[in-house]
């Protein structure tokens, strides 16, 4: 039916093509020769092969980086910096077993992170290689679906709104289509192609914002004109993005280090001061001070952070088919309190089909008619489309529609925009025109319902002001959608409606009832989104009776409110009001949904989710913290989502909250445990030395630091449960938990070591004041590697230690280290069995006593984790809920929900640029990345260009990718 008509086909390189409905000839050059190519068939198979074997995939290769740059970027950093400048000190004092053992802690750790990171890489590159795009694409004579680095120059595609311009191409045929070029000009306005001004070349990495369109690829990859400034780029820096959380962590440790160089410096000075160390040792005394410093120094933190976070990317697509974008992403998923679902392809199939026995003809019109026109109205290319592939599986299925249309020539469509909600087509049957439109049926009837839109048809139907008529069609509607049909309008008049010298008489031929069920799981995975404190609002352009029909289905509130009460709001206050009230929304345009996030993320302080699979969810998913792109999505909502699922439905999206929650449990508690860990040594050892003058062996410092890093790597594995309320990033908590295990662990543990030293309950008492001898060092050392290593099974416990079960790795690593740090204790320092059980006994006791503690002081501060999701299975919902048993739920959530508000400070990330050894940092950017400011008052939210190649998971983190593909 639809064909693609052209003057001339290319014969060879130089002749272009001219289009007989513009009547303009693309003059531009081309930048590649191009294959002979008809345009109505397309590129054969051989010359698609040939074509691949000339010019290659089209994606732009990333340059790697070998694999000692990234052994080597392990040493660099605020924390190996300041190993590396201890290890300076000691070899200046020449103790060189300090200097050998310092320098063995930063080349374990190196290799420990080099063979982290590079595993998390190959993990994150694997996702990231599944990021495909896909194309309609014509290759011999067929109009078939590839993947867009498979385009050649010279194919045949149709481009649709919310696509991502693959390549640079060649407007043939379609819509005068509108295109935001921001990513290459930086214009906020979309521009209009073809046009005198700019021409029917569309470039790479510009956004269909509107239109439908076919083109011809002349040139892909680096050959196009955003392809060899990325290339450029990307060879010249490396990205990274940092969440709000992660930047927070780092204060703290910064913070902590600070502290800790404060009391070296006072340790130095007591001790070669007022204990008269500089008088007789100034090494020893300097090598006290520096093993203080070394074990308040967290040097594994980054990188037990780092594997976490990219181990937990890797595992939601593996496991959940949730493929994740943005690492710090995941903080926003694991903090999420209130998700806005589109309805139609992530609540509902999608899988839309046209109810033939529930067709309403008007008029003289038949039934065959309205599919006959439906069709002829509908693009058979556009096989993603649902509303498209459902008429066409209607006429397809109707002998009387195809014999009725064997003698119509579809001429051209204006294809669909959410801004009109319609499509309009011109046919021609013999000798006459034709002009049929499809879509809402209030704007079909008149085009200015709601407000004049920007459509270059205009109409109203004849009876548009018959009370009776509209009653009638109105009457019919309402009673279809409240059955839970979508319904769709067709109206039709003779001639060529663009002519405005003829008067066309427009007929509403009639509507179309489509059926779109909800998914079998849509249902208990609202249901557990409910239960894990996440309220859902359902977003639709639908009609409002669809929506409450749907929401009734699912388990979902039936408060579903019009786009238009938003819009209409007499103030901002009421406004909010109803955004928070409603349940959802219906008959909303693109600016209603952005409106709907950005009022629950800025004024009511809660993490926002929104997901959508079309150009116009685009403003609303960029401008949620977790924007989410469904099975199916296009380019431009792809672009703009952190998190892609593979899979359809919401199902997904649970799994990867609770592995997000997961994830920000195990990050806590380790950072929680290091900071703790190294302010319990801190203090421990340098109150030991205010008081008594007994410093430990500087090397038994080191190692234990050293044991102290490497027996925590297993906590990026670990067990952990997923809360039912949202995981906060709140840095004041972690620091005041961290604080009371270094207070009460240093202040037990004191009064532990001084009763000890002072008393007759040891066959062999320590001795702190007088000699300070090895077995005294050995006590001291032992009970402190026992206390950090035992420490991290209250940290890691959301409630009580035994309710929750470490990962045998992590046990066998704790408990290798606490027995090679008595092995050590009693063999070096000739520590007795008698006071070696003492400090096991006691540590084990202390221990308890602390975890019970604990629990009571995570109330005080309100950091109690509550209740715990064992399972990830879907909460199965054996019957509906009423209205007023959902009600009260709702508003046990809306409490959590309060609970959980953020300040808007907390919702940014931040880009640094690193700069890599071939570029100058002096080169431009802005064509690889830009940054948008989303939202009111919110910091800022970078997003890569709409079009720009995205930064793979493991270049966020300072690790290369193999390549990026375009888009």
């Amino acid at each position: 039916m639809s064909t693609i008509s052209t003057n001339a086909k290319q014969e060879g390189t130089e002749q272009p093509v001219k289009d007989v409905e513009m009547g303009k000839t693309v003059d531009e050059e081309e930048t590649v020769p191009l294959l002979p190519t008809d345009p109505d068939t397309g590129l054969t198979s051989e010359q698609v092969e040939a074509a691949l074997e000339k010019w290659g995939p089209n994606d732009i290769p990333v340059p790697e980086s070998p694999l000692y740059m990234l052994f080597l970027r392990q040493f660099t950093g605020f924390l190996p910096l300041l190993i590396e400048i201890a290890a300076i000190v000691s070899l200046a004092a020449q103790d060189f077993v300090d200097f050998a053992i310092i320098l063995g802690i930063l080349l374990i750790n190196a290799i420990l992170g080099f063979r982290e990171e590079y595993h998390a890489k190959k993990s994150l590159d694997e996702v990231s290689g599944s990021l495909t795009s896909e194309i309609a694409v014509r290759r011999d004579g067929k109009t078939k679906t590839v993947v867009t680095t498979e385009l050649v120059p010279g194919d045949i595609c149709l481009l649709v709104g919310g696509a991502v311009v693959p390549a640079d191409v060649k407007w043939l045929k379609g819509d005068v289509m509108s295109i935001d070029t921001a990513a290459l000009t930086g214009e906020p306005l979309p521009r209009k192609y073809p046009s005198d001004e700019y021409g029917y070349t569309l470039l790479s990495g510009t956004t269909v914002k509107a239109g439908e369109c076919y083109v011809q690829v002349m040139a892909t990859a680096a050959n196009t004109e955003i392809g060899q400034a990325q290339a450029d780029i990307l060879k010249d820096k490396s990205i990274r993005v940092v969440s709000v959380f992660q930047a927070k962590i780092m204060m703290v440790v910064q913070a902590l280090v600070s502290f800790s160089l404060a009391i070296v410096i006072a340790v130095l000075l007591v001790d070669g001061l007022y204990y008269g160390g500089f008088d007789k040792s100034v090494r020893n005394t300097l090598l006290n001070a520096l093993s203080i410093m070394i074990a308040a120094i967290p040097v594994a933190l980054p990188l037990v952070l780092q594997v976490n976070l990219a181990l937990g990317a890797s595992f939601l697509a593996k496991e959940h088919n949730a493929i994740v974008t943005s690492i710090p992403a995941l903080q926003d998923i694991a903090s999420m309190s209130i998700l806005c679902s589109d309805k139609t392809g992530t609540l509902t199939t999608a899988n839309m089909s046209i109810i033939s026995d529930r067709i309403f003809p008007v008029g003289d019109f038949k039934d065959t008619d309205v599919i006959v026109y439906g069709y002829l109205c509908s693009n058979p290319d556009k096989k993603e489309d649902p509303i498209d592939r459902a008429v066409v599986s209607a006429y397809e299925r109707s002998l009387q529609a195809q014999e009725k249309c064997a003698d119509f020539t579809q001429d051209q469509i204006i294809g669909f925009n959410p801004e009109v909600k319609r499509t309009v087509s011109f046919v021609t049957k013999g000798n006459k025109k034709y002009t049929i439109a499809k879509g809402l049926p209030a704007k079909i009837i008149d085009t200015t319902a709601g407000g004049v839109d920007n459509h270059e048809i205009q109409w109203k139907v004849e009876g548009y002001n018959d009370k009776k008529f509209l009653e009638k069609i109105h009457e019919t509607d309402q009673g279809l959608s409240k059955a839970g049909y979508k319904t769709i309008a067709v109206a039709m008049c003779e001639g060529d409606a663009r002519n405005d010298d003829e008067d066309h008489h427009w007929l509403f031929v009639g509507l179309m009832p489509m059926l779109d069920p909800p998914r079998e799981d849509t249902a208990n995975t609202i249901e557990s989104l409910h239960q894990a404190n996440i309220s859902v609002k359902m977003i639709t352009g639908d009609h409002v009776n669809v929506g409450k029909e749907t929401a009734r289905l699912i388990g979902l509130g039936t408060n579903i409110q019009a786009g238009q009460d938003i819009r209409d709001a007499n103030s901002q206050e009421t406004k909010n009001q109803l955004i928070w009230d409603a349940d959802g929304f219906a008959s909303v345009l693109p600016s209603d949904k952005r409106e709907v996030v950005l009022t629950l993320r800025n004024t009511f302080g809660l993490v926002t989710g929104m997901t959508g699979d079309g150009v116009n969810d685009a403003p609303a998913l960029s401008a949620a913290q977790v924007g989410i792109a469904v099975e199916g999505a296009t380019d431009a909502a792809k672009n703009a989502a952190d998190l892609i699922l593979t899979e359809p439905g919401l199902s997904p999206i649970y799994g990867a909250v609770l592995e997000s929650r997961r994830i920000f449990a195990r990050i806590k508690a380790y950072v929680v445990y290091r900071v703790a860990a190294s302010a319990i040594l801190v203090l421990n050892l340098s109150i030991i030395m205010f008081a008594t003058g007994c410093a430990v062996d500087s090397l038994l410092v080191i190692i234990l630091a050293l044991l102290n890093d490497i027996s925590m790597i297993p906590v990026a594995y670990d067990n952990a449960k997923a809360t039912r309320h949202p995981q906060l990033p709140d840095a004041s908590k972690l620091v005041l938990s961290s604080l009371y295990y270094s207070f009460m662990h240093t202040g037990i543990g004191l009064i532990f070591i001084f009763v000890l030293g002072h008393t007759d309950i040891l066959t062999h008492p320590i001795d702190l004041t007088n000699t300070c001898n090895d077995e005294t060092q050995g006590f001291i050392w032992l009970y402190l590697v026992l206390v950090t290593e035992f420490a991290i099974f209250s940290v890691r416990a959301p409630r009580f230690f035994w309710q929750s079960m470490p990962s045998p790795l992590l046990i066998a690593s704790v408990l290798l280290t606490c027995a090679i740090g008595t092995i050590i204790a009693v063999v070096v320092k000739g520590l007795e069995g008698e006071p070696t059980l003492w400090i096991w006994i006691f540590n084990i006791i202390i221990f308890i006593f602390i975890d019970l503690g604990k629990v009571i002081f995570k109330k005080i501060i309100k950091d109690d984790a509550g209740e715990t999701i064992d399972s990830d299975e879907l909460v199965q919902v054996d019957k509906p809920k009423s209205e007023t048993v959902k009600h009260v739920e709702k508003g046990l959530r809306n409490i959590a929900h309060q609970q959980a508000s953020r300040p808007v400070s907390d919702m940014g990330h931040s880009i640094e640029i690193t700069e890599n050894a071939s570029g100058a940092f002096a080169s431009t950017i802005s064509a690889f990345t830009r940054l948008t400011h989303e939202g009111v008052s919110d910091g800022l939210i970078y997003r890569p260009a709409a079009g720009a190649a995205r930064p793979s998971m493991a270049s966020q983190f300072n690790t290369p990718s193999k390549a990026f593909n375009l888009p």
